[in-house]
C-alpha cells in the first residue's frame, strides 16, 4: 500500500514539472454558464431565482429538493412548483429587498448565505418532541422546511413558518461575522437558559423570565437571533402582549395539583358560554387543543376548562367566578401539553392561602406582588427583553448601519395596509388588514405583481 500511494505521488509530482504558474486557471471549478431550458414548465422561476438570487448575490435558490443537502434521518417530501414560486418572490420582497434597502447591496453580498433550500414537509425530530423550522450551515446554507402549507393569507402563518425563521437564521450569520457582545449579553439571562427542556416551557413562562420565545430560552445565541426576529416579524399587537405578559410572574403546576374549584351551578351556566369542562382523566385531542388555542384558550379555576369561543365575555365568566368562589379564585392560566403526555397549568403567580386559594383584597382585587420590583421572584422579563433589544439594536446600527426600527416598519408596512397617517389599518375585528392580497380598486393586489415577476417569463 505505501508503495503504490508513494508512486501516485511521484506520477503526480511529475505532472506538475513542466507547469508554471501561468499555467494555472483562475478556479478549478466549471464556471461555464449553461443556458437554462426554454420548454420546461419550471422555466419562469428558474429564470427568476437566476436574476434576482444568483446573479447578484451568487445564491442558490433551490426548491427542487436535493438528498444529498436534506437531513436523510428525516422522511421530508419536496416543495411543490406554486408554493416554490409563492415563497420565492416573498423572500425577495419581504427579507432581500429590504435588506439591501437598510443595509445596501454591498451588505447583502458579503452576507447572504449562498445557498437557501426548500422542503416541502415539517421536519419533525421525534427524541426531544420539536419540529425544525429552518437550519443555517455554517453561514453557507439556510434550509426552510413546511413550505407546502405556506398560506399568503395568512400573514401570521407565514411569519411563524418563514420569514420569522429567515431573520432567525440570516441573524446567525450575522452574529458569526460580528459576534453578538458576549460579555454583556450572554449573562443577562445566565442560569435560565435549558439547552435540555426548553421545548417543555410554556412562552408565558419564558417571558416572565425575559425571552422572547421558549427557544430563546435554549441558549445564548438562540436568544440573541430571537431577540431580533421577532422584534421584526412581531406586529405591534403581538409584541405589547409579549411584554405585558412577561411583566407577570408564571408558574407552572401539574393539573393533578390543581383543585376544582367551580359549583355544579357555575359549570352549567358557564358551558353555555362556551366553555369547555374536562374530568380528571380525560385528555385532549390534538385538534381540539390547536383550535382553542385560536380562540384563546383561556380557562378559568385549572387546566380542566378552557374557553372556546372567541365571543366569550371574559369580564362577565371572571366576575361570576369570583362571586360565586368569593376568595376561593384563581389566577387566569392555559393549558400546557407535555412531551410525555401530560397537561400541565400555566399560571400567573399570586398570593396563595394554605389551601393553595387565591388571597384578594377587600376589593377582591387578586394581589399579583410588586410587579414593578420584578414580582416575587425579582425578574421583570419585560425589563429584560427590552434590554436584551437595546444591545441587538445598537449592534445592528454599529456593526451594519441598519436601524432596525425603521426596517421594521418596512417589513410590516408590506405585510399590512396602513392609514395616510402612516398607521396600520384594522378590519371590523380589529385585527391588522393583509396588504400582499389586498385588492385595489382594479382588482389587482401586491401578491399577483409579485408573481408575475415570476409568469413574466413564460415563453
Amino acid at each position: 500500500m505505501k508503495t503504490v500511494l508513494f508512486g501516485a505521488v511521484l506520477a503526480i509530482a511529475g505532472g506538475f514539472v513542466s507547469c508554471s504558474d501561468d499555467d494555472f486557471d483562475p478556479t478549478i471549478f466549471d464556471t461555464h454558464e449553461y443556458p437554462l431550458d426554454k420548454t420546461a414548465y419550471t422555466f419562469p422561476l428558474d429564470t427568476f431565482l437566476k436574476e434576482n438570487f444568483l446573479k447578484p448575490y451568487n445564491l442558490r435558490y433551490i426548491y427542487r429538493m436535493e438528498d444529498i443537502g436534506s437531513d436523510l434521518q428525516k422522511n421530508l417530501v419536496p416543495a411543490t412548483y406554486e408554493k416554490s414560486m409563492q415563497l420565492a418572490v416573498l423572500s425577495k420582497y419581504l427579507w432581500f429587498d429590504v435588506y439591501k434597502m437598510f443595509g445596501g447591496e454591498t451588505f447583502l453580498k458579503e452576507n447572504s448565505p449562498r445557498i437557501i433550500h426548500l422542503v416541502g414537509s415539517p421536519a419533525y425530530n421525534p427524541t426531544s418532541g420539536t419540529e425544525t423550522l429552518g437550519t443555517a450551515e455554517g453561514g453557507l446554507k439556510i434550509t426552510l422546511y413546511k413550505v407546502n402549507v405556506l398560506d399568503v393569507n395568512n400573514i401570521d402563518l407565514m411569519n411563524e413558518y418563514f420569514f420569522h425563521v429567515m431573520h432567525h437564521e440570516f441573524a446567525h450569520i450575522l452574529d458569526q461575522t460580528h459576534q453578538r457582545p458576549t460579555t454583556v449579553f450572554d449573562i443577562i439571562s445566565n442560569g435560565h437558559y435549558d439547552p435540555l427542556d426548553w421545548q417543555n416551557k410554556h412562552d408565558s413562562v419564558t417571558a416572565g423570565w425575559g425571552f422572547v420565545t421558549p427557544y430563546a430560552s435554549e441558549a445564548a445565541r438562540e436568544d440573541w437571533v430571537e431577540t431580533l426576529s421577532c422584534y421584526l416579524t412581531n406586529d405591534e399587537d403581538t409584541w405589547n402582549r409579549l411584554l405585558e405578559s412577561a411583566h407577570y410572574d408564571w408558574e407552572d403546576v401539574d393539573f393533578k395539583d390543581v383543585a376544582f374549584y367551580f359549583y355544579p351551578a357555575d359549570i352549567t351556566w358557564l358551558s353555555g358560554k362556551g366553555v369547555i369542562f374536562l374530568k380528571d382523566g380525560e385528555e385532549i385531542s390534538s385538534d381540539e387543543l390547536s383550535q382553542l388555542k385560536k380562540t384563546g384558550g383561556t380557562f378559568f379555576g385549572s387546566d380542566f376548562t378552557f374557553s372556546s369561543s372567541s365571543n366569550l365575555d371574559q369580564s362577565s365568566v371572571y366576575a361570576r367566578y369570583v362571586s360565586s368562589r368569593e376568595c376561593n379564585i384563581d389566577s387566569i392560566g392555559y393549558i400546557f401539553p407535555q412531551q410525555n403526555g401530560d397537561f400541565h397549568m400555566v399560571r400567573k403567580g399570586i398570593s396563595r392561602n394554605a389551601n393553595g386559594l387565591a388571597v384578594v383584597d377587600a376589593d377582591g382585587n387578586v394581589d399579583f406582588g410588586n410587579l414593578d420590583a420584578g414580582g416575587s421572584d425579582g425578574i421583570d422579563g419585560t425589563a429584560i427583553i427590552l434590554q436584551k433589544l437595546a444591545l441587538v439594536r445598537t449592534w445592528m446600527q454599529e456593526y451594519y448601519n441598519i436601524n432596525i426600527d425603521e426596517m421594521r416598519y418596512e417589513i410590516q408596512s408590506r405585510q399590512y395596509a396602513r392609514n395616510e397617517d402612516g398607521s396600520f389599518k384594522r378590519d371590523a375585528n380589529g385585527r391588522y388588514i393583509n396588504n400582499l392580497t389586498l385588492q385595489r380598486a382594479d382588482g389587482s393586489s401586491i401578491m399577483q405583481d409579485l408573481l408575475w415577476e415570476v409568469l413574466k417569463y413564460r415563453q
